[in-house]
């Protein structure tokens, strides 16, 4: 009993964790939707906690951003069914391969957020071409420089949560 409450309440912090980073935002110029600081919530998560609960938060929490936000409302409902899948299956990716590489944690886990920001973003480029044509083009122009910076910022907010906890993972 006490690990499956341990393992809710992780996925309720983390989703709650990927549902206000991805709401601190910056408005791009249409198609486009917003640069958020989600991405670095959803590394943090899945790595910290695994696969699922990095599925879960990474999708459910992204997707509650899409449907209802504090600075937008709704109006990026449209990406919700692709963010669901996008990103649970980005979390997915994430937890799993965390530990791909056994003898070097920090570069398992970067190659693990690296597999999992390039799903991320050709998965939302191939919807928003099917939703708004050529233009979604811009997505790779912008995507991957904002993928980059998230994990340039979570590679040290992961140290500092391991140094504070004296933990590596929390799952």
């Amino acid at each position: 009993m006490k690990k499956t409450a341990r393992a809710v309440s992780l996925t309720g912090i983390m989703t709650a964790l990927v549902y206000v980073m991805t709401s601190i935002s910056v408005p791009m110029p249409p198609p486009l939707g917003v640069w958020h600081l989600g991405d670095v919530a959803s590394f943090i998560a899945a790595i910290l906690c695994g696969p699922y609960t990095g599925a879960f938060a990474c999708g459910v929490g992204a997707f509650l951003f899409d449907v209802w936000n504090p600075l937008w409302g709704s109006k990026f409902i449209i990406w919700a069914p692709a963010t669901i899948v996008i990103r649970s299956l980005m979390g997915f990716i994430l937890g799993t391969t965390r530990k791909i590489i056994e003898d070097n944690q920090k570069v398992s886990e970067l190659l693990a957020m690296i597999i999992a920001a390039v799903e991320k973003n050709f998965g939302y480029f191939f919807y928003d071409f099917a939703l708004f044509g050529a233009v979604a083009y811009m997505d790779l122009i912008t995507f991957f420089p904002l993928s980059a910076i998230d994990i340039i910022i979570t590679i040290p907010i992961l140290l500092a949560i391991r140094t504070a906890l004296k933990i590596e993972y929390l799952a």
